[in-house]
């Protein structure tokens, strides 16, 4: 199996969280950043040094970029989703990420997510 690792949960090991951590490293099998992912994390930064500590952070994982067929797949789940369940441009690409490329998204938060048909879920069951 392979996993999309969410937003969420990185800021949460970026952040320290042990508990977060030994979660993702509990994975049996690949695990994945989106790309919209990193930029989320790019943009949340307070400097530039913090900037740099996130791309060393970010470099550990295998990126996955954007493409046509994820922005496609994104806006029809934006289309479907954005008003009956709060799904926003970033968990819309972080989505059409996993159901394009057949990973499994982590994430903790269910709410957006859950709906989505065809996505595979996992939720990051741990206490920050």
């Amino acid at each position: 199996m392979a996993f999309l690792i969410d937003t969420d949960v990185l800021i949460d090991i970026s952040r320290g969280s042990g508990a977060a951590a030994d979660f993702v490293d509990d994975l049996n099998g690949d695990v994945f950043v989106a790309r919209i992912s990193a930029m989320e994390l790019i943009i949340g930064a307070r400097d530039r040094h913090d900037q740099n500590v996130i791309e060393q952070f970010i470099s550990l994982f295998q990126l996955i970029e954007l493409s046509g067929v994820i922005g496609q797949e994104a806006y029809a789940q934006a289309k479907r989703y954005s008003k009956s369940h709060g799904l926003t441009l970033a968990d819309a690409l972080i989505a059409a990420t996993a159901t394009t490329n057949d990973l499994t998204l982590v994430s903790r938060n269910e709410k957006h997510f859950r709906p989505i048909e065809g996505l595979k879920f996992l939720r990051s069951d741990y206490y920050v």
